[in-house]
């Protein structure tokens, strides 16, 4: 997970974590775990809705959620 990329793509679109929680339906904590790596990753479901949401490429997708240090 490239969170800074993340981070990125959420203030092109106007987004906060407590935006993008309130989206999703989770709580800031859950997304703060997720993009700091303490607690799992990003549901299919989840990418599914911010794709739409930031217009996000499949290039765009694997350079946030599947980054080279997320594979192992």
């Amino acid at each position: 997970m490239n969170a800074d990329l993340f981070r990125y793509h959420a203030a092109k679109n106007h987004d906060n974590q407590k935006s993008i929680a309130a989206f999703l339906g989770k709580c800031c904590t859950s997304i703060s775990y997720k993009l700091s790596g303490k607690r799992g990753d990003f549901s299919r479901g989840d990418i599914a809705k911010l794709k739409a949401r930031w217009k996000l490429t499949p290039q765009d997708i694997d350079a946030i959620f599947f980054s080279e240090d997320t594979i192992k």
